[in-house]
């Protein structure tokens, strides 16, 4: 058989763009060098943050509306919950910017596209949050934005639905088959991997923290990978940040490292109260990287991140799983026709704030893929930019 389209690597972006294509009635192929949704890769740990006025930039704002749309559609297709809109914090001091922006309050900011794409919202003084939560130790000098139609994202339910949609479509996905090449001819496309060969008008590589083998040297330049690790901490009163009381909070510090994310509980999820940050100092090989998370790792990150932002939280961390962020040198995604094959197509969005706008992605890349070229305008993520 010769597929229209073979995409490489299920994340957030692959199995979307399966669905989406196979839901247009092409014969599609998905593979994947592991079993997803599964823990190897940037798109696990059971939430992500979603917010509507996307702060990094205009450009973001047709992919997370049209991402949100398509969320609700494959809720009403499965019956199984993807996005919780329980609202999401901004939270920043009046000097923080994030390391993408030069100058500039991100939480402002954010406001500021709110307003100018009738997004609602609110600004909100430490006191008020302080008042609604008393579990965020906020300090007045700084202040929030809050967004209600924000929130939270099943990661690994996404990938799940979008995979047994593109299924029940004819779509074909194969799972624990690294690809180990894509020759592109003129004529089509070759996908070699551990167990076969197949063929294709066009390839989508979504392969995430594994997208530079499959890039040009000169390409891969751009993209880091680092390690990131989320946590899961006891609370003393569970309650007070279940999913119906506590919006996810995006905490914005002085300094980059400085981020801090908490995330409500969820009915039926795993223990704890999951926190993250970020670190962009030590770089990993995605097949090297240190999946174990050690004692002294959790014993710093409550002391100096979780102590230091919320109340009601114990020291005991009840997990904690690695996870992968592929970085681009400017932080804005890459998506755009291979440099030097037209017949496939490649995505890295990514950069830590990524899954958001997946599902739009994921659509983009099949009508780009069958039709020549995306609804949404991607230029802004092409190669050229970085020279």
């Amino acid at each position: 058989m010769v597929y229209d389209v073979i995409v490489v690597g299920l994340g957030a972006m692959g199995s979307a763009a399966v669905y989406q294509a196979a839901r247009r009635g092409a014969k599609v192929l998905g593979i994947d060098q592991f079993d997803p949704p599964h823990r190897m890769g940037s798109t696990h740990g059971e939430s992500r943050l979603t917010r509507m006025a996307v702060g990094e930039g205009d450009e973001y704002i047709p992919l997370v509306r049209r991402t949100h749309e398509i969320w609700r559609e494959l809720e009403a297709e499965t019956g199984d919950r993807v996005l919780h809109d329980c609202g999401v914090y901004v939270v920043s001091p009046k000097t923080a910017s994030l390391g993408w922006r030069e100058d500039g309050n991100f939480a402002e900011e954010t406001a500021n596209l709110a307003v100018k794409y009738g997004i609602e919202h609110e600004l909100i003084s430490a006191a008020e949050v302080r008042r609604r939560h008393p579990v965020i130790r906020l300090d007045d000098g700084s202040h929030a934005y809050f967004e209600p139609s924000g929130g939270i994202v099943d990661p690994e339910g996404a990938i799940r639905s979008q995979l047994h949609l593109g299924k029940a479509f004819g779509a074909q996905v194969r799972a624990n088959e690294p690809v180990l090449n894509i020759d592109a001819r003129p004529d089509g496309v070759t996908v070699t991997t551990s167990l076969g060969q197949y063929d294709a008008g066009q390839v989508v590589v979504t392969a995430g923290a594994w997208v530079k083998r499959f890039l040009p040297v000169e390409y891969q330049r751009p993209l880091t990978v680092y390690r990131q690790v989320m946590y899961w901490f006891e609370a003393e009163e569970p309650e007070h940040f279940g999913i119906d009381r506590f919006p996810m909070l995006m905490w914005i510090g002085e300094k980059q490292s400085d981020i801090l994310g908490a995330f409500p509980n969820v009915d039926g999820g795993q223990k704890g109260v999951k926190l993250l940050t970020e670190q962009f100092v030590e770089s990993c090989d995605p097949d090297e990287v240190k999946r174990e998370v050690s004692a002294d790792e959790i014993a710093y990150f409550a002391e100096h991140y979780a102590a230091k932002r919320l109340n009601g939280l114990t020291n005991r961390c009840l997990d904690a799983q690695a996870c992968l962020y592929t970085m681009t040198a400017d932080s804005h995604f890459l998506i755009d026709r291979h440099p030097e094959n037209e017949r496939v197509l490649v995505a890295s969005p990514c950069s830590g704030h990524g899954f958001k706008h997946s599902a739009a992605i994921g659509e983009s890349l099949a009508q780009w893929a069958l039709d020549g070229k995306s609804e949404i305008d991607m230029s802004r993520f092409s190669f050229g930019r970085f020279g």
